[in-house]
Formats: C-alpha cells, sequence, structure tokens
C-alpha cells in the first residue's frame, strides 16, 4: 500500500517537473524571438556596411556618405576639404585603388577643428576634389556634406556636380546649375584679369618705346649742346679749293688816225711850212 503511495507520488512529482519545463522553455522562445530580430537588424546594417568599400577613417564624429561614380570614367583620387580656404585632405584613395564606373563607395570623413568651429555659426560647405587617369581634375564645391547620406557624383556640360535627397526636406536636389554659374563666373573672372594683362603689358610696353624715344632725343640734345659749345672756342677751317680761270687773250683793234683839215681863217691860205708855226703852233689839230 505503502509502496503504491510513493508511486504515485514519483508519478505526480514527474508530471509537475514535466509541466514547469515546459511552461519554462516556453517563456524562452518568447524572450528569444525580439533579440532574433535585434540580431537580424545588426546583421543587415553589418551586410550594408560591408556591401561597399569603404575609405577614409571610420569614428564618432566621421561624416558617412555613400558616393556613386556617375561620371563616366574611373576616379583614381578624391580629396574633402572645407569650402573656407583650408588644405584639402590627402588622397581618401589607398595605392592603385580607382572607384569604377557606377560604383558605390562608403566614405567617412572627419571634419577638422576649424571645420567644425565654423559650423557652429554657421553650415559648413565642403569641395570635393577627384582626380582621372588623363590627369583631369574635377572640382565639386559648396557641398552640404551632413545633409546627404547617399550622393551621385556627376559630370556634364565640363561641370562636375553631385545629386542628392536632401536628409532634411527629403526633396531632390541637384547642384548642376550652381556649378554652370560658378564656371561662367570664373571665366568672366580670367576674360577679365586676361585683358589686365594684355592691357598692362601694352602700356609697359609703350611706356618703354616712349622712354626710349626720350632718351634718344636727351642724348641728340646733350650732343648738339656739347658741339655748339666746342663750336664757340674753335671751328675748323674748311678748305675750298681755289678756282683757276684760264685768261682771255683779246686781240687789240688798231684805229687809224683821222685827219681834220684846219678851217678857213679870212680866205688865206697860209703855208704852214712859213708861217713859222710848228706842228704844234699850227692851226692844224691832229686828232686820233
Amino acid at each position: 500500500m505503502k509502496k503504491r503511495i510513493f508511486t504515485k507520488i514519483l508519478v505526480i512529482a514527474a508530471a509537475c517537473l514535466v509541466l514547469g519545463c515546459g511552461k519554462k522553455e516556453d517563456g524562452t522562445q518568447k524572450t528569444e524571438g525580439p533579440e532574433t530580430e535585434i540580431n537580424d537588424g545588426k546583421e543587415v546594417e553589418q551586410e550594408e556596411k560591408s556591401e561597399y568599400r569603404t575609405i577614409g577613417e571610420e569614428s564618432g564624429d566621421a561624416l558617412r556618405l555613400l558616393l556613386t561614380n556617375q561620371t563616366g570614367s574611373e576616379i583614381t583620387g578624391l580629396s574633402v576639404k572645407a569650402s573656407s580656404g583650408e588644405e584639402a585632405s590627402e588622397n581618401l584613395l589607398g595605392e592603385d585603388m580607382k572607384i569604377g564606373i557606377e560604383e558605390t563607395i562608403c566614405m567617412y570623413y572627419t571634419p577638422g577643428k576649424a571645420d567644425s568651429e565654423q559650423g557652429e555659426k554657421a553650415r559648413t560647405t565642403y569641395d570635393i576634389s577627384l582626380s582621372y587617369e588623363d590627369g583631369r581634375v574635377v572640382e565639386i564645391t559648396g557641398l552640404e556634406l551632413d545633409d546627404m547620406e547617399k550622393a551621385e557624383l556627376c559630370f556634364e556640360e565640363e561641370v562636375g556636380f553631385v545629386k542628392y535627397t536632401s536628409a532634411d526636406s527629403g526633396k531632390e536636389i541637384s547642384t548642376k546649375e550652381t556649378a554652370l554659374a560658378l564656371r561662367a563666373q570664373q571665366q568672366a573672372k580670367a576674360a577679365a584679369e586676361k585683358q589686365k594683362k594684355a592691357e598692362a603689358e601694352a602700356a609697359a610696353e609703350q611706356a618703354k618705346k616712349d622712354a626710349q624715344a626720350a632718351a634718344a632725343a636727351q642724348a641728340q640734345a646733350e650732343t648738339a649742346a656739347q658741339t655748339q659749345y666746342e663750336q664757340q672756342y674753335y671751328e675748323q677751317p674748311v678748305y675750298q679749293e681755289p678756282v683757276y680761270e684760264e685768261p682771255v687773250y683779246q686781240e687789240p683793234v688798231y684805229e687809224e688816225p683821222v685827219y681834220e683839215e684846219p678851217a678857213d681863217s679870212g680866205g688865206q691860205n697860209q703855208d704852214v711850212s712859213q708861217s713859222g708855226e710848228g706842228c704844234l703852233g699850227g692851226q692844224g689839230v691832229l686828232r686820233y
């Protein structure tokens, strides 16, 4: 009798033990469900992180951004800097690393101290510089990286720009028009500087010519003044070759003397020889 009672007690105890274990197992499964879901979420996030190649250094202060290369060429260099004018970071791509066409990478960028101080006053903008195998360098400026989670790097109409969805507003944004306006402004500035340089060079050339002309005129004036000064004290005699004129011989002209008969004196003819008057005493005149 006692043996049967003891057996029943054992059976009841065993049943209670089985029921208790079953409830405990049910409770464990219920608590494991959320843990599995959480673990699954972590696994999904981990898979997303490991799906893309990573550049930059991950940290609590780093900005995380997924960049897709839509520029049409492989990118061989990528650097970031604040638009405030600080030096750009080193090439974030590793040695021999390239970003293929339409490839997406995960970039981490930690702003510098100056960037953080500026961010306290106003939203900091950044510039991304892309390098290519052919030596081209494309600058994409004025980007608000902290408003981006995913962005496409693009190149059209000779300008670089990005397309992204704003994390703040959820709007689709493209910086292409801003890039085109900036390029037009830079071209106008470059043209103005070129014209200014050309005008300055022309003015310098003209000034040089004027200075040379003035120097030549001054030298000529000094030479003339020196010559005049020397002439005041000494004049070099000028030798003139005498001109010899051949004398012209003129044949003398002989004129026959003309004898004039003396006038009649009272009708008397006097013999000159008898009058006692000589040749000089007579009235006869011998004229030549």
